[in-house]
């Protein structure tokens, strides 16, 4: 397995047991859903890194010596106020539904209005905006809903009701559990993906304070802002409550651990990705777009992660993505994606058989922790690069590369920084470089050095996969063409620190 990023883990042997954490770092699991990975990054993020509950909010660990640890604030009576009383169906407990009626009546107190029928729309209208940022509701329990994390206060951390305890909680008497008897550490949903994600940059940052306190800024940026005054309402509601409840506010933050990387897997592409994240996150776009195309983005980036890394465990050369822009074509490009396709899941199964033969797994519990590698690692990449569009078709034979509008939004404003431009052909050798992705012709021949394999005689395929890719480029604004011979890619957007 070799040395893993941090060094200091907390039951290593454990871990190494796990076939596909081995590989890929702990961990990556199928529920966690598109936004939530990017939730719990940013959770990591904005938590404090030391116990006291304040330091080192809004920035990264200064480094990775010792274990890596944050402290979340799980603010429950802002999550109770925006979704219980949507999610009743799901189940009632006692405490819930008094402590729901409580915050109610104590907002209700702090609004100034000339009669209760308009101190109730005002609450009811506060309610309805924020209900209005949520990514993550499905079937669950109002305590598992999810934000868009527009704001710190609008990150909210893994939660699971615990249904059996907190149904003998008591109001008088069990106050004091009202909000802390919840289950934080389950890691059901917010499983560890945005923070395998996470240790992937801070290492890449670690010999880098000048790109480290870039990113920093620019990510408060992303949530400030416009932002301030959503974050200003979530603070009133949480603080009221808690303030009315006389809770012991240390007794509501919560102790978290970072697991871990293996220590050579990721250190290329996260070098990548963060200045990737740099330039996105540079562009002035509005914000709630800028973080709806964030979450996809760094999905983009978490797909490259676990292909490279296969390769990188396998100790092969990095296969290239070929990228079918044609998408219900019959032709060449769409036959060669497909085996280019298949050959990365096989890639996938070596690896996972590979790991699996270094821990000696039994016969007869093989293939059940088989599937259930491949649940946690293949699975992840082809659902969430299908959730994309960025592998088609959704069903059906021939799956493929291919890139969704909001993917190419974020290519380009992850590659081209604010206000400037690249040619074409420019911007086609970026993408080879930094994600393997052969659009065009050029690319493929590359492609064609290191894998003898390829055709070069297919080459011209990809002229009308070219052609399609600038069409796709100009319906988006980021394309201007100068002659026929000469197109530029542009990134249009002004760049936030010059503001």
């Amino acid at each position: 397995m070799g040395n893993t990023y941090p060094r200091s883990v907390e039951d290593i042997d454990k871990h190494m047991k796990s076939i596909s954490t081995r590989v890929f770092g702990n961990r990556f699991m199928p529920d966690q859903t598109l936004y939530e990975y990017l939730i719990e990054f940013l959770l990591v993020f904005v938590s404090a890194k030391d116990s006291d509950g304040e330091s080192g909010k809004m920035q990264f660990h200064d480094d990775a010596e010792g274990l890596l640890e944050y402290w979340i604030e799980p603010r429950m009576g802002l999550r109770r106020f925006i979704f219980y009383d949507k999610s009743r169906k799901n189940g009632i407990v006692p405490i819930d539904e008094r402590a729901y009626q409580e915050i109610m009546k104590i907002l209700k107190n702090n609004v100034i209005a000339d009669s209760d029928g308009e101190k109730q729309e005002i609450i009811e209208g506060i309610q309805d905006l924020l209900h209005g940022y949520a990514v993550v509701i499905k079937k669950r329990n109002w305590c598992a809903q999810t934000l868009l994390p527009v704001c710190p206060e609008m990150v909210l951390c893994d939660a699971m009701p615990n249904q059996k305890n907190r149904k003998a909680l008591d109001w008088f008497g069990d106050e004091d559990k009202i909000d802390s008897s919840f289950d934080f550490d389950k890691r059901n949903f917010l499983a560890r993906g945005g923070e395998v994600y996470y240790l992937h940059l801070l290492q890449a940052l670690e010999k880098n304070s000048e790109k480290k306190g870039l990113l920093e800024i620019l990510i408060r940026d992303l949530m400030g802002g416009e932002n301030n005054k959503l974050s200003l309402i979530c603070q009133v509601i949480q603080k009221s409550w808690e303030n009315a409840m006389s809770f012991d506010r240390s007794s509501l933050i919560k102790h978290m651990k970072l697991s871990f990387i293996p220590e050579d897997a990721y250190a290329e592409c996260g070098v990548y990705a963060v200045d990737e994240l740099i330039n996105y996150l540079s562009s002035e776009l509005p914000s709630i777009t800028r973080i709806e195309i964030l979450a996809k983005g760094m999905m983009y980036q978490i797909m490259r992660m676990l292909s490279w890394r296969v390769d990188n465990y396998l100790g092969v050369e990095k296969k290239k993505w070929i990228v079918d822009m044609k998408g219900g074509s019959t032709d060449t490009v769409k036959k060669l994606a497909a085996e280019n396709f298949r050959s990365i899941q096989d890639g996938f199964m070596t690896a996972l058989n590979k790991s699996a033969r270094e821990i000696g797994i039994l016969e007869k519990e093989y293939m059940t922790k088989l599937n259930k590698a491949k649940k946690s690692s293949l699975d992840v990449f082809r659902a969430k690069g299908k959730e994309m569009q960025c592998i088609i078709p959704t069903n059906g034979q021939f799956e493929r590369f291919s890139l969704s509008e909001d993917i190419i939004r974020f290519l380009v404003l992850s590659l081209v920084p604010p206000k400037k431009k690249m040619t074409l052909n420019m911007f086609l050798e970026k993408l080879y470089i930094h994600f393997g992705i052969i659009i065009g012709p050029e690319e493929y021949r590359k492609s064609i050095e290191s894998n003898n394999k390829l055709d070069a005689s297919l080459a011209n395929s990809f002229i009308e996969n070219v052609n399609a890719f600038q069409g796709f480029l100009k319906s988006t604004g980021f394309l201007r063409e100068l002659s026929d011979a000469t197109s530029i890619v542009v990134n249009p957007y002004n760049n936030v620190l010059e503001d």
